[in-house]
């Protein structure tokens, strides 16, 4: 194979794997988005408060470190695949199967933002208030996540 045409495969292999990776991060651009700025939030939250315990702020950090590597996996078509899997293997269960999953990342959504609620009625202001509604962080934004790749699919 002559250098040129070996220079002109490269191009075509470069640009095709970038133009599926452009593909993928359009997927869940959003999402990328949304997990990084949760992730900056609590990071600020951690190291701005002075007042926090270190137990606590461990907890926010690793939370926060939590969101920073749910967009590393939202890149990767892996992530996307599975859920397509997953969505496929579903069509094969029985019906209360498939609403029980349907149901499930509602309900996840919902019982994480009432705690929430409960938590800043009961105790507004709390440090450790903060923690509780910061760990559910990463839930809601899964639960929305997957929910946003069903619809997906099934339109």
């Amino acid at each position: 194979m002559s250098k040129i045409k070996f220079g002109h495969y490269l191009k075509f292999l470069v640009f095709q794997n970038l133009a599926e990776h452009k593909k993928t991060m359009r997927r869940f651009t959003l999402f990328t988005l949304l997990y990084l700025a949760a992730g900056v939030c609590l990071t600020v939250f951690a190291l701005q408060h002075l007042d926090i315990t270190p137990n606590v702020k461990t907890i926010l950090l690793v939370d926060a470190g939590l969101l920073y590597l749910f967009p590393v996996f939202t890149t990767f078509p892996f992530w996307h695949q599975f859920a397509q899997r997953s969505q496929a293997r579903l069509s094969d269960k029985p019906a209360w199967q498939k609403n029980f999953v349907a149901i499930t990342p509602w309900f996840l959504i919902v019982s994480v933002v009432v705690s929430a609620i409960s938590n800043v009625m009961s105790h507004p202001w709390a440090t450790e208030t903060t923690v509780s509604v910061s760990l559910g962080l990463p839930i809601i934004l899964l639960s929305v996540e997957n929910l946003f790749v069903r619809n997906q699919i099934h339109q």
